[in-house]
């Protein structure tokens, strides 16, 4: 009898333990789970260029990529940014002024890779010496993650990226910033759309 009590003991601390697990994991993902998949940006004018922005999110993964082009209807490839990033985690819930809901979170940059996409932006960057590189090939592209490149200096490899967003209907917007602590707000323009 004392064997069967001991039994049932054990039993139901593992049923407790699993309940336990289970409410834990599934409070943890229920969160991450709004930016799961791809959401893209309209075409519009970035620093004298067109861009269309990309981002791309699985589990812990995140893939944020920018495509420039010369001209406003983005036909006309000039160069690419993609940065890769891992250790996704989402952080504190935000209600926004606009009644709007988000979050902030963090991810670490693992690559950073730029490729240029025409002959014209090949050849500037080998004269230039872009990001101190001068072996550029008509789209190949080069990890710039940590170098400075025509002024900008971009986060090295395993640097914390501190970012909020705001999620409203099938559009989120997004700021991010490398500087330990989050943005104050997020970028009011060319939101990023549920694909």
């Amino acid at each position: 009898m004392k064997n069967f009590y001991i039994i049932l003991i054990l039993f139901l601390s593992f049923t407790i333990y699993s309940c336990a697990k289970k409410s834990d994991s599934s409070s943890s993902s229920s969160s991450t789970t709004e930016l799961e998949g791809t959401w893209v940006t309209s075409c519009h004018a970035d620093g004298g260029k067109y861009v269309i922005k990309t981002l791309t999110a699985t589990g812990t993964d995140m893939v944020r990529k920018w495509e420039y082009h010369s001209d406003s209807s983005c036909a006309n490839d000039n160069d690419s940014y993609a940065g890769s990033a891992t250790s996704v985690s989402v952080g504190r819930s935000i209600t926004y002024s606009s009644g709007g809901t988000g979050h902030e979170f963090t991810y670490v940059r693992s690559t950073n890779i730029y490729t240029p996409q025409n002959s014209t932006a090949t050849s500037n960057q080998n004269t230039n010496s872009f990001c101190g590189l001068s072996n550029w090939e008509l789209d190949v592209g080069q990890d710039v993650a940590g170098k400075t490149c025509d002024g900008n200096t971009y986060a090295s490899s395993g640097t914390t990226i501190y970012c909020q967003y705001l999620l409203d209907g099938s559009s989120v917007y997004m700021s991010c910033t490398t500087s330990s602590s989050y943005p104050g707000g997020v970028s009011s323009s060319n939101p990023y759309i549920k694909q």
